[in-house]
């Protein structure tokens, strides 16, 4: 079977298209550092590419909520070891307040007590940015207020219990706050501490009950923040395995998806020297068939 000119031709032009497409893929492979630039360099390894960003991506937003949780505890428990604090300030106060006769001291231990409590009610109101840390789900409301003549502190009438939580993982969400009715016993904890140093205050030392009342607080404050530190070791743990997660990703996707540069450059060297030589052959068919004509 005869072989004409034009189909000659016809193979050579696309045989030269073809090594020039390939030519133009490794250039820009070399120049991008990816082998997939577009969806048709290779539609298998782009999609599996993808679905591999995407999970990054997911990751991401995992670790920014992870990031918020974290930073929201840490601002919980700093309040909370205050609190601590202050509530064995206030114990030591008192054990010295239950030694002391004189009526005069009593008052000043009163005052004393006084300012402790407000620095507690000041702890009990932190803000983490505009949200109230104490407050449960209602994070816009003050959760404790005094009344005006400083005789009793009342609790916020839409509640200041329930759970924050925040998506770390699919499917998978963490509680990252301590409540004040958890921290502060709804409030009663300031309305105790008023009656004593409202007896403080009238001259009366404190009573052994009233030092247990505030030992006993105290021992809950102290688990309140236990409680908070151990949300914030799990949220830790939970960064660091997602950190870990998309680093294995990016490797993966590096091993997937970058340029093998020094490879491409052989390849890309191989494949002009395919090109010329196909221009020669092409030429030489050419001149045959011309003299065909002749």
């Amino acid at each position: 079977m005869r072989i004409n000119e034009q189909q000659l031709a016809s193979d050579l032009l696309y045989s030269l298209g073809q090594d020039r497409q390939s030519i133009d893929q490794l250039q820009e492979q070399i120049s991008s550092g990816k082998v997939v630039n577009s969806p048709s360099d290779d539609p298998t390894l782009n999609q599996r590419l993808m679905l591999i960003q995407n999970q990054i991506d997911q990751n991401g937003a995992y670790s920014d909520n992870a990031q918020y949780a974290q930073s929201f505890l840490s601002m919980q428990e700093s309040a909370l070891t205050s609190s601590v604090t202050t509530l064995t300030n206030i114990k030591t106060m008192m054990l010295s307040a239950a030694n002391d006769s004189n009526p005069q001291d009593q008052t000043s231990y009163g005052t004393q007590l006084g300012q402790y409590i407000n620095q507690l009610l000041d702890l009990a109101n932190t803000k983490f940015g505009n949200k109230y840390i104490f407050g449960g789900t209602q994070t816009t409301d003050q959760p404790f207020f005094m009344n005006s003549g400083g005789t009793s502190v009342s609790a916020n009438p839409n509640g200041i219990s329930g759970s924050l939580k925040v998506d770390v993982g699919f499917q998978i969400s963490e509680q990252y706050n301590v409540t004040g009715q958890e921290a502060f016993n709804g409030g009663q904890m300031f309305n105790d501490l008023i009656n004593i140093e409202n007896k403080l205050n009238s001259g009366t030392a404190p009573t052994q009950a009233d030092i247990t009342t505030v030992d006993n607080y105290l021992n809950s404050m102290i688990s309140t923040n236990a409680k908070a530190g151990a949300m914030a070791n799990r949220i830790q743990l939970i960064q660091s395995q997602l950190s870990s997660q998309t680093q294995s990703l990016q490797s993966t996707m590096s091993n997937l998806g970058d340029t093998d540069v020094a490879g491409a450059v052989i390849k890309l060297q191989q494949q002009q020297t395919t090109l010329n030589a196909a221009l020669q052959t092409g030429a030489q068919i050419i001149k045959l068939s011309l003299a065909n004509y002749l």
